[in-house]
């Protein structure tokens, strides 16, 4: 049995944290996907470092927002079912 968990990190109000968050979590080789369920993401230096690492750990990125560069488009219906694969779910 495998001692990787599936986390999901919903992103709302604070995107900027919640994906540094999201990165910390990498640290211990579990499966991380992100969820923009909030407004666009800000592009700034420090959210565009944080989605270009999360990508490079491999990360799920998914977005609501088609203005969201890097993330996969999502529509609000299949986040229920998608989360339900996941051990642990994270709002922030």
């Amino acid at each position: 049995m495998s001692d990787t968990k599936k986390i999901a990190v919903l992103l709302r109000d604070r995107p900027g944290e919640a994906m540094r968050m999201a990165l910390g979590l990498t640290l211990a080789d579990d499966q991380i996907t992100v969820f923009n369920l909030g407004a666009p993401i800000e592009r700034n230096d420090d959210n565009n470092l944080n989605i270009e690492s999360l990508d490079m750990m491999d990360c799920s990125l998914y977005s609501l927002n088609a203005a969201d560069e890097g993330f996969e488009q999502i529509n609000m219906q299949l986040i229920p079912e998608k989360l339900l694969d996941y051990d642990h779910v994270i709002p922030y």
